[in-house]
Order: structure tokens, then C-alpha cells, then sequence
């Protein structure tokens, strides 16, 4: 079984979600999914994520949404956003709230792997 840190993927779209969960799992990592932010943020392991990886376009919060909420309410985790329809504006706001990385779908999971142990080793 994993351990260590444990990453949290908030992603509406299933696919997406179980592909690079299962990728990270591979990797040793532990892994938790989410489809929606509201799950998320009434989940345990709001208080144990050592990474949050969210789409951007989500029913209900999106990824912004949730990353300001995170912020809002004392959760200082890193947020790695991802989307399939990207805009200056988005990525601009992203920027703003301090966004670990902000990266085009569809994502190569490796390089979404080393982006995450290069925000975890930044935490050491």
C-alpha cells in the first residue's frame, strides 16, 4: 500500500480522473478522486492533502473556485489546474492565486508526475 504524501484529483470527467490516479498509484503514490469540489471539500482528507490537481471546468465550483476556497478557509496546499479549454484569463487568474502549475489537457501523466514530485520536493 502507498504512502507518504497524497495527492487529491478533482476532475467531473471519470476518465481523466481514474487514468492518472491509477498512473500516480503505479508510481507509489497515494491517490484520492473526487468529481466535484464539494466532495472534496467535505472530505477528510481535506486536512492530509499534500497536493491538489482540479480541472478548471467543473459543474458547480470550478478549479478557481476551489482553489480560492482552499485559500478562503486556511488550506495552504499546492493546486496544480488543468484544462482542455485554456484562456489568458484563466490562466491569469490561476497565476494570481498562486497556482503550482497550470498545465493542457489532455496531460502526458508523466509529465503531470514530475510536476507533482517536483512541487513535493519544494515542501521538504
Amino acid at each position: 500500500m502507498p504512502h507518504g504524501p497524497t495527492i487529491c484529483i478533482i476532475d467531473d470527467d471519470t476518465d481523466v480522473r481514474e487514468s492518472i490516479s491509477s498512473f500516480f498509484r503505479s508510481a507509489g503514490l497515494s491517490v484520492e478522486g473526487y468529481s466535484a469540489a464539494e466532495s472534496f471539500l467535505s472530505s477528510p482528507s481535506l486536512k492530509k492533502v499534500d497536493c491538489v490537481i482540479t480541472d478548471l471546468h467543473m459543474p458547480g465550483m470550478d478549479g478557481l473556485g476551489l482553489h480560492r476556497e482552499l485559500r478562503r478557509i486556511g488550506v495552504d496546499v499546492p493546486v496544480i489546474v488543468m484544462t482542455a479549454y485554456s484562456t489568458p484569463e484563466a490562466r491569469a487568474e490561476a497565476k494570481t492565486l498562486g497556482a503550482a502549475a497550470f498545465v493542457d489537457k489532455p496531460v502526458d501523466p508523466e509529465i503531470l508526475l514530475q510536476d507533482v514530485e517536483s512541487i513535493l520536493d519544494q515542501q521538504v
